[in-house]
């Protein structure tokens, strides 16, 4: 592995970057009519919701 670094890091870094992406990415796909999520709106929710799985990855870990 890249730097010493196991293969669960990855896995959740990838985690924690691909999964706002897609919210955001579905999001305006479902608010398509309304033109979408502004590109302002769309940086928030991937801030937020990247922060959320961060803390949520923090805890499952912690709870080992």
């Amino acid at each position: 592995m890249l730097l010493g670094l196991d293969a669960s890091i990855w896995k959740m870094l990838v985690l924690v970057l691909v999964a706002p992406v897609l919210a955001v990415g579905l999001l305006n796909l479902l608010l398509r009519r309304r033109g979408g999520v502004g590109s302002a709106w769309a940086g928030v929710l991937v801030l937020a919701l990247a922060g959320a799985v961060s803390v949520l990855i923090i805890l499952d870990k912690v709870r080992l």
